[in-house]
């Protein structure tokens, strides 16, 4: 019986994982052309931090760092690899730029998914135990 439950409770919690993650990608697909240009006007003057620098080439797969990067520096808290000091914190303001809802979201929806995929790991870790 115990053992149902958990098999269920692991494949239902991974599955509305993998449904947040397919939404942010539509949600990315949506917004694309503003992700894009948002990272253009950015590289104009800045140079992004590691491994953002590698991320913000990746398309979808970069989506979820460089908007957790952007969101940190349009409220100027800390970015790893990124000093306090330096000159990009000051990117918002420069071109009066907002961060934009959809990115909050999506951001929202991986962390959410990923907390998912852990209750799902570890449904199945405890389910393999006791069998």
């Amino acid at each position: 019986m115990l053992e149902h439950i958990l098999a269920r409770l692991g494949l239902i919690i991974g599955l509305f994982g993998s449904i947040l993650i397919f939404i942010s990608f539509l949600i990315y697909l949506a917004n694309k052309k503003s992700y894009e240009n948002l990272v253009s006007l950015f590289k104009e003057k800045y140079t992004f931090p590691a491994p953002g620098s590698f991320y913000h080439m990746v398309g979808f797969f970069g989506v979820f760092p460089v908007s957790r990067f952007f969101i940190k520096l349009s409220k100027k808290k800390k970015i790893s690899f990124l000093k306090q000091s330096d000159p990009a914190y000051s990117f918002f303001e420069e071109n009066d730029l907002k961060i934009q809802p959809w990115m909050n979201y999506l951001s929202y929806m991986w962390i959410t998914a990923t907390v998912a995929y852990l209750i799902s790991a570890i449904a199945g870790v405890i389910l393999s135990l006791i069998h």
